[in-house]
């Protein structure tokens, strides 16, 4: 072998061990970086020199830089997060309707009560104009109470709409910035710390959208990543993306989710998601919200329906004895439907507490006698009127709450078993990809010492040098 040889030889070592420091460096400088996979040089001998009849080695070279991470793993943590976005979704949705319709805030069974005992309390002096203005406060806050609620449950679904949209916008920025690493993964070197990286950032990136949308996903011979919806729509392919898009939906007034081909075409895709965050967004606003508001309307009504049927058979102190019929006065608004919206005593009780009617009977001076009516109104609050007349309406808004309640446990626990078996599995992963200070430490003071004893090589190969060329003087 050649002092040339081994000058070339100490060249190749310092270089690899300059680029093992660097690598070491890299991981030692991302060790909190999210997502980051440890990363380590992929040092081989150089082919061996063939001299006489013996093969003597020729150093060492940097044959790549392998990046540790388990696909597989990776993929179930993907699915895995489809499960967590959905079901976080529901826990901060149940939860917020859960204050909704707390008893402690509503105070909706607590005015229902108050309403009818004041009914109760109007039947002992029908003409006390003290009792009747008590009964008409007490059945505006009962109507607020109602009002509120559903303005609250409206709300919510307002502001699930709106999510809607942003997901959708936030999936658009995901796909494209994966085709723009399937791009920089094709064009770069598999076994580079620059692809590696990339790499990196687009395995987060498919978790992130993971959990927004259930997708299939997979690799290709140069490795780029093909998406697509849980129904075969293309997301991602290689270097292209495709976005999904909204559009007002006329009959609810909420966003449709869509798919848009090259041609701008927008092919509706709503009812194909079926997990992921946006669909736990769109079955909270469909669903689970409209079913609470039917709820609330379906109190409302029962509540305008059974009162103003008694009441409008009533008499009034403003009826006239020479009209043979009673003024059929509502005592609240007459509604065909958006009860729990629109729910508020009549103008005409408003206006006059002598339209209050708590008699069905008058003297021959056309005054109403007795309290029939204040009664029979009284009455209803003990009465089965909801479930196959099984129900009263404290049965019905303490069913209310208990399934809201029952809901919001039943989120809670789901979204807690995702939450904690995501963290296993991060866990796992962090045990095959995660950077230890420790190893990396010990590996850079190994790299140091042999980069430092690379170098010796160049000064024993300049001495060697210097003595031949004495030798010839």
């Amino acid at each position: 072998m050649s002092i040339a040889s081994i000058l070339n030889i100490a060249k190749n070592a310092v270089s690899l061990n300059q680029t093992s420091i660097q690598v070491t460096s890299h991981n030692i400088s991302n060790v909190n970086t999210k997502g980051y996979s440890r990363q380590e040089v992929v040092i081989t001998e150089e082919t061996p020199m063939l001299i006489g009849n013996v093969l003597i080695g020729n150093g060492a070279k940097v044959s790549g830089i392998i990046r540790y991470h388990d696909k597989y793993l990776d993929q179930q943590i993907a699915k895995k997060s489809t499960e967590f976005g959905e079901h976080q979704i529901y826990k901060r949705y149940f939860e917020r309707v859960e204050s909704v319709l707390n008893e402690d805030s509503t105070k909706l069974t607590e005015n229902i009560t108050a309403f009818f005992n004041a009914w109760q309390e109007l039947s002992t002096d029908p003409q006390n104009v003290a009792m009747r203005g008590g009964l008409k406060s007490s059945a505006q806050q009962m109507t607020r109470s109602i009002n509120n609620i559903y303005n609250e449950l409206k709300g919510l679904q307002i502001e699930l709409n709106n999510n809607v949209k942003m997901e959708v916008a936030d999936i658009n920025r995901i796909t494209a910035s994966i085709a723009d690493l399937n791009n920089k993964v094709f064009q770069g070197s598999s076994s580079s710390s620059e692809a590696n990286d990339y790499l990196d950032r687009r395995t987060q990136y498919v978790k992130e959208l993971s959990s927004k949308i259930g997708i299939i996903s997979f690799e290709d011979e140069y490795g780029r990543m093909t998406i697509m919806t849980s129904k075969g729509k293309s997301l991602v392919d290689g270097g292209q993306s495709w976005e999904l898009g909204v559009k007002t939906n006329q009959d609810t007034g909420f966003y449709r989710v869509g798919w848009e081909d090259f041609s701008g075409n927008f092919i509706d895709i709503t009812d194909d998601i079926n997990s992921g965050g946006v669909y736990g967004l769109l079955e909270m606003r469909d669903n689970q919200i409209n079913d609470f508001i039917a709820d609330t309307d379906k109190l409302a009504e029962v509540i305008i329906s059974e009162v103003n049927s008694l009441h409008k058979n009533g008499y009034t102190q403003n009826h006239n004895v020479l009209d043979p019929n009673p003024d059929g006065i509502p005592f609240f608004r007459e509604l065909t439907g958006l009860y729990a919206k629109d729910i508020d005593i009549s103008d005409k009780i408003k206006l006059d507490l002598k339209n209050i009617a708590s008699s069905s009977e008058v003297d021959i001076t056309g005054k109403p006698i007795g309290n029939g009516i204040a009664i029979d109104i009284a009455a209803l609050m003990e009465k089965g009127l909801f479930d196959g007349n099984t129900s009263t309406f404290v049965d019905y808004t303490s069913t209310l709450t208990n399934k809201i309640g029952q809901l919001t446990k039943g989120a809670k626990d789901f979204a807690q078993y995702s939450e904690d078996t995501m963290n296993l599995m991060e866990k796992q992963r962090e045990g095959i990809s995660g950077v230890s200070l420790d190893e990396e430490m010990a590996d850079l003071i190994k790299y140091q010492y042999a980069f430092q004893a690379a170098s010796r090589l160049f000064t024993v190969a300049d001495e060697l040098f210097q003595t031949l060329l004495g030798a010839f003087k």
